[in-house]
């Protein structure tokens, strides 16, 4: 029997840009929605991801490199693309007459620009009442902050995450101690927290629509929701006045427990001792006996104090072993250790090519990108058909069917707004980016390597 998808015939129009909205409407499209991206032709207006932040396939941005980003085609895989200069009023017109006949608006405009062009809530009720629409903000759409731009890599010293982030570094008698530098978490956090709650909200809000038939406007803060997600720093203050100290790769109690390095180029494991049981056993898995006995480490207070030299006990072990013995052997023995693993490894991984999370897609011949994995999602629905749908578009390639087949309009109408440089398919202004070799993008630390005509 065929299986249904999950979002068969709810339409989604994605207005949103670079990450956390973009990549909801990938899944959504991976869960069978019609999401239409709402693109522009004109340079000056388009979406970054499409013409600024690659990669690109061979490192060659290519003819068409509008349509040939690494970025842009993971965050809109499976979706159309409609052009629409939305400063002209037939663009606006165009874009209320679709919103009017379909379920779902993504949007990431500040409050002030969706008032101004007339795509705040109570604007957009007029026009399909029991409509569900998504904004994401830097700080929601009420309170002092409401009308400030906000990106997430700048939201995480806001929200307090970088308070949390930052490794050890030798004081002057050489002992790892906090570091007072705060640190990012990652690449753009806040924008993935924002992308997984949208998600929940999006389908709560069409399973109450399907109850009650009432449209609801999910109001997104990623300044709240990434402090959301601060969990137990932020409760230790809360209630014991305590502000968390910096751990590096350590634990507030359990020790050892780090990053540790091995045989090979940046190759690591990480390691946990959970209690005294765990560290018999560790010490039975490095040969080493005789530290049980050994009072600096006899108890779990001990080593937590004495977790500098034990690092250095460590070190010399796993450096003597490839990264799979260390694994191998402490896993033997009933220890928590994992490897560090890199793109190469990551994309090789065993586990996730068995459970089908890299996707295959092909791209059309003209794009020059041929066949390429993109990463899926970490669920599976057991009746239901989930999967990438297809590349992301190339720019404008919805044009006719949006405009012809959803909307209706004729040719007559469709080609006055192709002339006046309302829809378009080429970019009009810019210039390809230059690219950096990627042994020079090496040499700088832009990346840790790179491997050429590289398969899993």
């Amino acid at each position: 029997m065929q299986r249904e998808s999950p979002l068969s015939g709810i339409r989604v129009v994605d207005l949103s840009r670079v990450f956390a909205m973009p990549y909801v409407g990938a899944y959504l499209a991976d869960m069978g929605a019609e999401v239409i991206k709402i693109d522009t032709h004109h340079a000056a207006f388009i979406d970054t991801t499409r013409t600024l932040t690659g990669p690109y396939p061979d490192n060659d941005p290519g003819k068409e490199f509008w349509n040939r980003a690494g970025t842009y085609q993971t965050l809109n895989r499976g979706k159309r693309s409609l052009t629409l200069d939305l400063r002209s009023e037939p663009g606006m017109a165009i874009l209320l007459d679709l919103i009017s006949i379909s379920d779902v608006v993504l949007e990431n405009f500040t409050p002030r620009v969706t008032r101004r062009f007339g795509l705040d809530y109570p604007s957009l009720q007029t026009v399909r009442p029991d409509l569900v629409l998504v904004s994401n903000t830097g700080y929601g759409h009420s309170g002092p902050w409401s009308d400030f731009g906000a990106m997430a890599s700048a939201l995480e010293p806001t929200h307090g995450a970088g308070a949390f982030m930052g490794y050890l570094e030798p004081d002057a008698e050489g002992t790892l101690v906090p570091s007072e530098t705060p640190n990012k978490i990652g690449n753009s956090y806040t924008d993935f927290l924002a992308c997984w709650s949208a998600q929940m909200a999006i389908m709560a809000a069409l399973y109450r629509r399907a109850l009650t038939g009432q449209g609801t406007w999910i109001d997104l803060a990623m300044y709240q929701n990434g402090v959301s997600f601060l969990g137990e720093g932020l409760l230790d203050y809360a209630f014991n006045c305590r502000s968390t100290r910096r751990l590096g790769n350590r634990h507030e109690s359990m020790s050892p427990q780090g990053c540790y390095p091995c045989q090979g180029q940046d190759r690591w494991v990480v390691l946990t001792v959970r209690h005294d049981q765990d560290w018999q056993a560790f010490c039975n898995a490095l040969g080493q006996t005789d530290l049980a006995a050994d009072s600096r480490f006899a108890d779990p207070i001990s080593r937590h104090r004495h977790q500098d030299q034990l690092d250095k006990i460590i070190t010399a072990w796993t450096g003597s072993k490839t990264q799979e013995e260390v694994v191998a052997i402490l896993q033997s023995y009933g220890i928590p250790a994992a490897p560090v693993l890199d793109g190469e490894q990551m994309l090789s991984d065993q586990q996730l090519r068995s459970r089908g999370l890299f996707e295959t897609v092909e791209h059309p011949e003209s794009s020059g990108i041929g066949r390429r994995e993109y990463l899926g999602r970490g669920w599976k629905l057991s009746e239901a058909d989930v999967s990438i749908r297809g590349p992301a578009p190339n720019l404008g390639e919805a044009n006719d069917y949006v405009l012809e087949e959803v909307l209706g309009l004729s040719d007559s109408q469709v080609k006055p707004l192709k002339g006046d440089g309302v829809i378009g398919e080429e970019l009009a202004g810019g210039s390809a980016p230059g690219v950096v070799p990627l042994q020079r993008q090496a040499e700088l630390g832009w990346i840790a390597d790179y491997r050429e005509n590289f398969l899993p």
